[in-house]
């Protein structure tokens, strides 16, 4: 329990599975540190590059693989890896007390299979540099405090099986016409302000579309068509009136 505390003079740089889950870690995540972690920032090529570096010459499922057992929590599930992929990274940082907004570096993660920041209190929008991280096969925001719309950048991750940013503060339309629409209604749920499929909270009415209150057309143009409706009625009951007093005479 307190505060994270990490040492930048010892940095990581071929760090690649970060599991510091249930735990009651608190206080920001900082960009200095974080920085340190180069394995996760290498892109596809950068991570190919680096087995070539191991010696492998040949690239097949059995060469690029570590003994071990690992507890992985993947796609919502914990997992026990039994053997890893020497090109798969993970962060998971859930059921902490971590907070303030998601540090921009993790956008650097180019190399970065699964993302689980659940249950903390990070605050502040998702990221839109989120959508950098294509390899990203599981993503999981759930139960914090985030606000704003979700970002359309997130359709980018085209390899993303896994969402969840169910129990935050979102808001608006959920972006159509991408991959989003085939996460369950569960991965969004939670969210007072968020509406469009698959949710099925209807899209909320924008201002221009809402309707007009009657003091809202009557000053249309500046003219108070209440008034002038009056004026109106006024003349046209006084041309009755005087018509039947001439065909009574």
């Amino acid at each position: 329990m307190g505060t994270f505390i990490v040492y930048t003079k010892s940095p990581w740089p071929k760090l690649q599975i970060v599991d510091l889950a249930s735990n009651s870690f608190s206080g920001r995540l900082h960009q200095t540190w974080l920085s340190t972690w180069q394995a996760m920032q290498a892109d596809e090529d950068g991570a190919l590059s680096n087995i070539k570096h191991l010696g492998f010459k040949v690239l097949r499922l059995k060469s690029i693989l570590l003994s071990g057992c690992n507890n992985v929590t993947v796609k919502g599930l914990e997992l026990e890896l039994q053997k890893i992929l020497t090109v798969f990274t993970s962060i998971d940082i859930s059921c902490n007390k971590f907070e303030g907004p998601i540090p921009e570096v993790i956008g650097t993660f180019k190399a970065l299979y699964v993302l689980n920041f659940s249950h903390n209190a990070f605050t502040g929008a998702i990221p839109p540099f989120l959508g950098n991280l294509l390899q990203l096969e599981s993503l999981d925001l759930s139960s914090n405090n985030l606000e704003g719309e979700i970002p359309l950048q997130l359709a980018n991750l085209n390899f993303l099986s896994f969402l969840n940013v169910s129990n935050n503060k979102l808001a608006g339309q959920i972006p159509t016409s991408t991959q989003l629409q085939s996460f369950s209604e569960a991965s969004f749920e939670k969210n007072a302000g968020l509406c469009g499929p698959p949710l099925n909270v209807p899209r909320a009415i924008a201002p221009s579309q809402a309707p007009r209150t009657v003091a809202e057309v009557q000053s249309t143009d500046g003219f108070n068509w209440q008034f002038i409706f009056i004026e109106l009625g006024f003349v046209v009951g006084a041309a009755a009136f005087w018509c039947l007093r001439f065909l009574c005479k």
